[in-house]
Parts: C-alpha cells; sequence; structure tokens
C-alpha cells in the first residue's frame, strides 16, 4: 500500500498543469480576447469547442455554466458566452474572443476548460487533457483569479520567490494571477501619464530553493507610464504591449 501511494504522490509532483500561461487582449475594463497556452499539442478540433471553456464570476456554493455577457452591475448572469475559440499548433495555445468585451474584475473570477464529458479538450493523441495535474486523464483545469486594483501588487511564486509592484503618480494597476500561483500574473496601467506614473519593484529571494527571478506574463499599457521595471533583472515579462 505505501509503494502505491508513493507512485501516486511521485506522478501528482510530477504532472504538469493543462494550462501553463494565460494572455489578455484588450485593456482591463474591456477585455477582448483570452489567449490560453497548454503544456501539451491538442487536437484541433476539441480545442476549438467553444462549450469546452467557460469564464465567470465567482459565486459561493453555485456553479457557474456557459451563459451570456452582462457587464451591468444590477445582472444576474454571470458568465462569458465566447463567440470563437481558435488554436494555433505553432504555439499550443487556444484563443477565446468572447461575445461582447467584460470586465476584468467583474466577471473574470474563474476560469474552467474541460478536461472531461462529451466537451472535452483532447490532446494531440485524442486524450482528455489532464485538467488537474493530479497524473490522470480527464480532470477540469480550473482556475480561480486573485483581481487586484490599487498602486502596489505583491505575490509569491511557487519556488517562494516574492515580488513587489509599485506605481508611483498617477494611475493604478489592474492586475490578474492565478490564487494558486501555477500561472504568471497579467498587469495592465491604468489611468497612468507617460510624465508623472513609473511602475518599479522589487524581488525577495528564497533562501530554500528560489531563483530570485520571478515572472510576469504580460504588462499593458507601458507606452503610458515609465517601466523601469522592464530592465530589472529579478522580472522577466514575457509580453510587453505599448
Amino acid at each position: 500500500m505505501l509503494a502505491m501511494i508513493d507512485h501516486l504522490e511521485s506522478r501528482r509532483l510530477f504532472a504538469a498543469p493543462a494550462v501553463v500561461a494565460v494572455t489578455l487582449a484588450g485593456t482591463a475594463g474591456q477585455l477582448t480576447g483570452i489567449v490560453l497556452t497548454f503544456a501539451m499539442p491538442l487536437d484541433p478540433a476539441s480545442a476549438q469547442n467553444v462549450n469546452a471553456y467557460s469564464i465567470s464570476k465567482r459565486v459561493k456554493g453555485e456553479e457557474s455554466s456557459v451563459g451570456p455577457v452582462d457587464t451591468g452591475s444590477g445582472g444576474s448572469t454571470r458568465s462569458v458566452r465566447f463567440s470563437s475559440a481558435v488554436y494555433d499548433p505553432a504555439t499550443q495555445s487556444v484563443t477565446l474572443t468572447p461575445a461582447d468585451a467584460f470586465d476584468l474584475g467583474r466577471r473574470f473570477k474563474r476560469l474552467r476548460v474541460l478536461g472531461g464529458g462529451t466537451n472535452a479538450v483532447r490532446d494531440a493523441a485524442g486524450v482528455p487533457i489532464d485538467g488537474n495535474g493530479d497524473g490522470q486523464p480527464g480532470g477540469h483545469a480550473i482556475i480561480h483569479s486573485r483581481i487586484l486594483r490599487g498602486p502596489g501588487f505583491i505575490f509569491r511564486e511557487a519556488d517562494g520567490d516574492r515580488a513587489r509592484l509599485r506605481l508611483a503618480g498617477r494611475g493604478t494597476l489592474r492586475v490578474w494571477s492565478d490564487a494558486r500561483r501555477n500561472i504568471a500574473p497579467v498587469v495592465f496601467l491604468f489611468g497612468t501619464d507617460p510624465q508623472r506614473s513609473s511602475l518599479t519593484g522589487n524581488v525577495v529571494r528564497n533562501r530554500r530553493g528560489g531563483d530570485g527571478v520571478v515572472t510576469l506574463r504580460q504588462i499593458s499599457g507601458t507606452s503610458l507610464a515609465a517601466v523601469p521595471l522592464l530592465n530589472n533583472p529579478a522580472f522577466r515579462v514575457e509580453v510587453v504591449n505599448p
């Protein structure tokens, strides 16, 4: 029995999450696209099925399903409907286009990619993705978001390195991040001034295994502020949008 438990545990440790990166198009107030990068090549037909994906406002005790977008503050609808899902085999990514642009903080609380059932996303061999990273095919990938709006952002990577971002001057940061720290954050600069706003940051390395470098998936709005952070070797920024 002990050997079986050890085998299962090692399988969980080495299983890669299905979704490894999230990139956002548009602005924090009007998102027009979501790009999901996967850890493996996908079967195009299943990857381009819009019913495999759900982005929703998380409600305690309730499950969300795919439905129309409602960006009004008084609306009862919680989910985003997608008009298309386009798979790019070169980058192993799926671009989701919503039927209507939506607000990051108001709607993007939970991302779900189906790994089971008739709408499951499958890999190139036709096997359902291991969405929950337990080493077995068929689990859903469910990413709970941490949404922040303010002059600063503090986060910790899986290796324990701790990063602090600070926006001085006019404007705020609007940040999407994975609550479980498996996926690098996306940062929007909002209401900034090129002459009076500046984004800086620092990293505290975890001495028990950290490398002293943290990854930001994306910074958008860099033409509207000074961004010394981009020249800081402690930060790796994968996508820079003006």
